[in-house]
C-alpha cells in the first residue's frame, strides 16, 4: 500500500455527509413490513449461540434485543423504516470470538449508513470511536465515492477493523481515481482505538488500498 498523499479529511466528511442526506430522503416513503428478523450470534463468547431479533417500533427507530444466558437485553437504534427491516449482521471484528452486530440504520440510492452493537457482560451497547461517539460506517457510494469496511488478520491473532472512504477525483474521468482514507482500528471493550490512516491518492479502484470486504468481518461459524 502506498502511504503517502494529502489526507482530504473535510472533503470525503462532505462527501459521507452528502451520501448520508440522499440516504434519509427515501424515509418519506410508506413504512415498510414492521414483522421482526432475526439472525443468531454467539455474543458473549461461550460457544452458546444466542438468537438476535430486530424489530420496527417506529418510523425511525428499531430494537435489536437477545437473551444471553437467560439475561434478556435491549437496544434502540435508528432505523430507516422505507425499505425491508434487515437483520443485523453477524461480526467479530477483533477476533475475539465474541459476536459484534452490524445494523442498517439509513439506506439511500447508492449507500447504506450502518452502527455496530457488542454485548458489554450485561447489555447490547454501541460500540464507539475515538471520540466515543457511536460508531457510524458506510458502505457503497456509487461511481461517486467508494466506502466500505474489512477486516484482516493480525500476527499473533486477532483482527484489525478498517475503513475505506473515498470520493471519485472526477466522476466523469475514464478510468475513475479515487482519493481519500483508510483507516486502521483495533476493538476492545467495545472502544475504536485508531492505529494508523493510510492516505489514498488518485487511486483506481481495482488498487489493493481501496479494497473492502464485508464478508472478512463474519464471525466464524455464526
Amino acid at each position: 500500500m502506498k502511504h503517502t498523499g494529502i489526507i482530504r479529511t473535510t472533503t470525503i466528511t462532505g462527501v459521507v455527509a452528502a451520501l448520508s442526506l440522499a440516504a434519509i430522503v427515501p424515509a418519506l416513503a410508506s413504512p415498510a413490513s414492521a414483522d421482526p428478523v432475526t439472525t443468531v450470534a454467539d455474543l458473549d463468547g461461550d460457544g452458546e449461540i444466542e438468537t438476535v431479533t430486530a424489530q420496527l417500533t417506529g418510523p425511525d427507530d428499531q430494537v435489536i434485543s437477545a437473551t444471553v444466558q437467560g439475561t434478556f437485553t435491549s437496544i434502540h437504534l435508528g432505523a430507516d423504516n422505507s425499505v425491508p427491516l434487515e437483520a443485523p449482521r453477524v461480526t467479530d471484528l477483533n477476533g475475539d470470538g465474541r459476536a459484534e452486530l452490524i445494523v442498517t440504520q439509513s439506506v439511500g440510492a447508492n449507500t447504506t449508513f450502518f452502527t455496530a452493537l457488542h454485548y458489554d457482560g450485561r447489555n447490547l451497547a454501541q460500540v464507539v470511536g475515538d471520540d466515543d461517539k457511536p460508531l457510524s460506517v458506510a458502505e457503497g457510494g456509487g461511481i461517486a465515492a467508494h466506502l466500505g469496511y474489512q477486516c484482516t488478520p493480525l500476527d499473533g491473532g486477532g483482527r484489525s477493523f478498517e475503513t475505506v472512504a473515498a470520493e471519485a477525483d472526477d466522476v466523469g474521468a475514464d478510468p475513475l481515481t479515487y482519493s481519500g482514507t483508510r483507516t486502521v482500528y483495533t476493538l476492545r471493550d467495545g472502544a475504536l482505538t485508531t492505529q494508523k490512516t493510510i492516505p489514498i491518492t488518485s487511486r483506481p479502484v481495482t488498487d489493493p488500498v481501496l479494497g473492502t470486504d464485508a464478508a472478512s468481518c463474519d464471525q466464524p461459524g455464526a
